[in-house]
Parts: structure tokens; sequence; C-alpha cells
């Protein structure tokens, strides 16, 4: 049966080899949407997809380990510890504007902001892990600033 690729669940995740190669994909997941299914499939090979967006298949045999990439979802977290951490933040400082920002010039910003410090921005990039840490850090800092801003 055919499945376009749009329908197919798909997660980021770091794949070291063998030979201690690290590819950063997005691989095709299982219908359980589990990480640990996919791997423990029958399967001979992971569906990923790269960066560029070309398909590839990786040998299991050939994976050393595997790990995700992707944040936890917001109601994973707890909303009362995130809003009070962010209690003291300027949301216009975080955004680069003045305190006389037209809604219009919010938006533009936020999108501006959240383009450059977007996790899936520097996934392809051979980064350490506290760069993309305090990407995501910022992202959520982004997040939340456009939202007090918005009211």
């Amino acid at each position: 049966m055919y499945q376009s690729r749009d329908k197919v669940n798909r997660t980021l995740v770091a794949i070291t080899l063998l030979d201690d190669t690290m590819i950063t994909v997005s691989m095709r997941m299982p219908l359980s949407n589990k990480l640990g299914d996919a791997l423990n499939s029958p399967d001979m090979f992971l569906d990923v997809l790269t960066a560029g967006g070309e398909q590839q298949f990786v040998a299991k045999s050939a994976v050393k380990s595997v790990r995700s990439m992707q944040m936890p979802k917001a109601d994973q977290l707890d909303l009362d510890a995130r809003q009070a951490g962010f209690a003291d933040l300027d949301p216009h400082a975080v955004l680069q504007l003045g305190k006389d920002a037209s809604a219009d010039e919010i938006r533009q910003a936020y999108h501006r902001m959240a383009r450059l410090y977007h996790p899936d921005r520097i996934a392809s990039y051979d980064l350490p892990d506290e760069i993309k840490d305090y990407a995501r850090a910022m992202l959520v800092r982004i997040n939340l600033a456009f939202e007090q801003l918005r009211r």
C-alpha cells in the first residue's frame, strides 16, 4: 500500500555508526511512534531523511547508538515552573524591540528570532550539545516573550 511522505511519522535522531560517524536525520517511526519499537522491529534498515530531504536507508547492523533529538511537548513540561523561571523576562528585550512596537513589528520580530534560534535549523550542523540546548532555551524565551506581547 502506498503512503505519501507527509503522512509518515518521523522523529529527529542522532545516529552514531560503528565507525563513530554521527549523523542527524529524521527517522521514520512505526505506528506506535516509539523509538524503541522502530529499533527493535524485524526490518534490517532504518528509513531516514537527511537534512537536505534525501531519503536513505541505514543498515541496523552498522548502528552503534541512536539518540532522540526531540524536545518534550509543552504538555509534558511543568508549566508553573517554566513560567516562574521567566517571571522577570523582558519580552521587548528578548525580541529586540522598542517598547512602542506595533503588533505587526512584534510578529515580524518573533518570526525573525524564531527562525534564527529554531533547533531544526541547527540540527544538521555538528555542534556541541550545549549550543543546541542554548538554542532550545532561547526558542522557549522567544515563544514566551511573543505570548506576553500579543495579549
